[in-house]
């Protein structure tokens, strides 16, 4: 037998052998499926960041209604304090708070101002408890927090809503009637 047929049958041998398919299969589907696990796992993340926001905010704002907050900064606090999903909390929020027109519902159109972290810019927003000290006035509360995701690719794949530096904005708003004080 010459050289030649010698590696042809080494070649065929090669060839049919199904030792590494397997791995084959696990090197393709095992990236793809750690993708889809991990963007669970931030969408899961970022979703339960804004729920304890949500949540932090509606208890923050029984404390207004109850006159016991009359700054920006120490509501900011008071809802850093009632949330822990959310770092650096106190020097990435931003609080808003205006009376709304019942009559034309003016300022619920206007663009929310978050923290830009990047040229760290904080907004100057409104914050009003009581204006004008009108009873059964509507007030809107918004608030604005910016954090990193989870994951970076998240914008890309999931859909959520990530500045244009990739941070993750999370954004709440809460409205109440602003009771008279006797």
């Amino acid at each position: 037998m010459t050289r030649f047929h010698q590696w042809r049958r080494a070649a065929a041998a090669r060839l049919t052998r199904e030792d590494g398919a397997v791995t084959v299969e696990f090197v393709l589907i095992f990236p793809l499926f750690m993708v889809v696990f991990l963007l669970a796992v931030d969408t899961g993340i970022a979703k339960m960041r804004q729920v304890f926001l949500d949540r932090a905010i509606d208890i923050s704002i029984r404390e207004v209604r109850l006159g016991r907050v009359s700054e920006q900064s120490s509501l900011a606090e008071l809802i850093c304090q009632r949330t822990s999903m959310l770092p650096d909390c106190t020097t990435n929020i931003t609080v808003e708070m205006q009376p709304i027109s019942t009559n034309g519902f003016d300022g619920l159109d206007d663009p929310f101002k978050c923290v830009n972290r990047e040229k760290q810019i904080t907004p100057a927003v409104a914050f009003k408890p009581g204006a004008g000290g009108q009873a059964q006035e509507l007030m809107l509360i918004r608030v604005c927090v910016v954090v990193d995701p989870f994951i970076r690719m998240t914008k890309s794949l999931a859909g959520i809503s990530l500045n244009e530096t990739g941070e993750l904005v999370l954004i709440g708003r809460s409205v109440f009637v602003n009771e008279p004080r006797v």
